[in-house]
């Protein structure tokens, strides 16, 4: 007898070194500020942050042992279900190197075991799958082999160098919800070829961030979804766009529609700028009642997107 759970989540755990810098530009060499190393990856973060608002999901990665051991410590402490976590005793990583000047963020990735292992796939149904980063052969394992209801896929950078026109099309016909930010959406839907004013509707819906001008919703109904009022100057964006989803699952976890849901993606997310993935208080309720203060519209596509 299968289990109908909420979530499924795959992606990253990487230990992140962050170098901070005052500019990302094309200069051979920056001056570093400041060097952290801390916990990270697209699943790791958004396991971080869903856990702080008290939402339960399973997390699907892959790790060394070598190099995870205190990371799958904390996630194990913050009781987040790493059954979907494969761990091995060979290879390292991954390890992300991620330079940040506060706006923009670089990131050099070593994937260690996330490039040629398999995920561990159990006999249970989902409500929601998302497939994050990683190798695509995994994610089309994913959807061969797990049992879900809705399917999300939301490849973030690795877009750009890991998915061509065939892959592309394969998933964006799969899938329910298409996630990135302005410039990962623009890829997918030039290099696939598919025509975003044909493809969004009732059946498949284009979820949108962009940075301090909030998300937008692409649907059977565009929708602008503004931020919050206050804009954080000089806040960390590392790991805000893995918070938006947190919050976005949180929501959807409660009940709210897809626009009400992306509402708390952007009040995690600006929660997460403003304070940091360690630091932040996150309280599920309190991100709902700042949801409801963030307003929302209806537009008609945007002509400056191109697509």
């Amino acid at each position: 007898m299968t289990v109908n759970k909420f979530l499924a989540y795959t992606g990253h755990i990487n230990l992140d070194v962050v170098l901070k810098v005052d500019k990302i530009n094309d200069n051979v060499t920056l001056p570093v500020s400041e060097v952290k190393e801390t916990f990270g990856g697209t699943a790791g973060n958004f396991a971080i942050v869903a856990s702080k608002l008290g939402m339960k999901f399973r997390l699907y990665s892959i790790v060394s042992k070598v190099s995870h051991g205190n990371y799958i410590k904390k996630l194990n402490e913050l009781n987040i279900d790493l059954s979907g976590v494969k761990i091995t005793d060979e290879s390292y990583g991954p390890v992300c190197y991620a330079v940040n000047d506060g706006e923009k963020q670089k990131y050099f990735l070593a994937e260690g075991p996330m490039k040629y292992e398999k995920y561990n796939i159990l006999d249970e149904k989902y409500e929601h799958l998302h497939l994050g980063t990683g190798n695509p052969e995994l994610n089309v394992q994913m959807i061969e082999n797990a049992m879900f209801d809705s399917l999300s896929f939301d490849p973030s950078q690795e877009v750009f160098f890991k998915y061509g026109k065939k892959e592309l099309r394969y998933f964006l016909e799969k899938c329910e919800f298409i996630m990135g930010n302005e410039e990962e959406i623009k890829f997918m839907f030039k290099t696939s070829e598919f025509d975003l004013k044909d493809y969004a509707g009732k059946k498949h819906t284009v979820i949108m961030t962009s940075g301090s001008k909030g998300a937008y919703v692409y649907s059977d109904r565009n929708t602008h979804v503004y931020p919050f009022d206050e804009v954080v100057e000089g806040g960390n964006t590392l790991g805000a766009g893995d918070s938006f989803r947190a919050g976005f699952y949180y929501g959807l976890k409660n009940g709210l529609s897809i626009v009400d849901a992306v509402k708390c993606g952007n009040a995690t997310s600006y929660e997460i700028v403003k304070n940091g993935i360690e630091n932040a208080d996150l309280v599920g309720e309190g991100i709902l009642s700042i949801a409801k203060k963030l307003s929302a519209e209806e537009i008609a596509l945007d002509d400056s997107l191109h697509f």
